[in-house]
């Protein structure tokens, strides 16, 4: 298995804006979950373009190369518009469990498609991770907030769809590590505009201008973590498989409870303290398998760049 500390840095990193995204989104009241996708992805395509121009960064490889760039925009692009559905209509903690169920899907697509190896670490992790889930979502939802059931269906379904996809996008990338994360980045920024454009022209509802004031502030945070967050995600994976790296991505969940708790005033029952505990632990078993394990080989990636064999 290929793991690097930075990497495993970065994707915490990463989890930790994600939650502060996903705080954002649930305080933007006027807009709806594919507005507010097409305005993040605005916001990341003018942020990255001056990067890509600056650094003289390629935008156009082969035919090959530039259908996984598209396929993993495509699909990335479902996963975080899907997890805005469950930001929108279900509190934010709750999206959380319900998204990160990515590291299940991600062991399956890891294995069959990337050759990534699963050993004891990564299956007891992915035990204690839908051991958590299930433990915050029993009996009821983790929160008693006032919903109707066509609000929680639609969170619920987009959670676990954006799930899904986000799991099938971090195998995809791992195909693409000599692409620059930059250059990941923009082709999923501006295949994303097309995006929430098509489905805003057909959806039902009419679009909507945000209101002035916090949303506003609101709308251009979104742009600037998402940004932010999204480059810490592509550089994760360049050398750590999409399996440590999802799993480094479920701490979200923490993050979510305490902005839940002391920004929204919240309180989780005792379920999902325990359910928070076996995160926890599903998160630190697989790095500190590979730093203490005397019995197995891994590769990892030092600082200058070179593979050194633990033994």
């Amino acid at each position: 298995m290929n793991f690097k500390i930075s990497d495993l840095i970065l994707a915490l990193i990463c989890a930790f804006l994600g939650s502060i995204k996903g705080l954002l989104v649930s305080h933007v009241k006027s807009l709806g979950p594919i507005e507010i996708f097409g305005l993040r992805s605005l916001g990341a395509v003018s942020f990255i373009l001056p990067i890509v121009v600056f650094r003289n960064y390629r935008l156009w490889y082969d035919y090959k190369c530039n259908m996984i760039l598209l396929l993993r925009s495509i699909i990335g692009n479902i996963a975080v518009c899907s997890y805005y559905f469950g930001f929108v209509y279900l509190p934010i903690a709750e999206a959380s469990l319900l998204f990160y169920s990515t590291p299940i899907f991600t062991v399956f697509i890891g294995c069959m498609f990337l050759n990534e190896k699963c050993g004891v670490a990564e299956v007891v992790s992915i035990f204690f991770s839908i051991l958590g889930i299930v433990l915050v979502t029993i009996p009821d939802f983790t929160f008693d907030t006032p919903r109707d059931s066509v609000s929680t269906f639609k969170g619920v379904a987009g959670s676990i769809i954006g799930a899904i996809a986000q799991a099938a996008a971090l195998a995809i990338v791992r195909k693409i590590t000599f692409v620059p994360p930059s250059v990941v980045s923009f082709w999923w920024s501006l295949v994303g505009i097309l995006f929430s454009g098509t489905l805003s022209s057909i959806q039902f509802e009419h679009s909507r201008l945000w209101q002035c004031g916090l949303e506003t502030w609101c709308i251009l945070l979104i742009a600037v973590v998402g940004f932010i967050s999204e480059l810490c995600l592509v550089a994760a994976l360049k050398s750590t498989d999409a399996v440590i790296v999802s799993i480094a991505l479920t701490s979200e969940i923490l993050w979510a409870f305490v902005l839940q708790i002391y920004v929204n005033h919240e309180i989780p029952h005792l379920l999902c303290i325990i359910g928070g505990v076996c995160i926890v632990f599903s998160i630190s078993l697989p790095p500190a398998s590979y730093m203490f394990s005397k019995k197995g080989e891994y590769e990892i990636d030092d600082e200058s760049g070179e593979k050194k064999v633990i033994t």
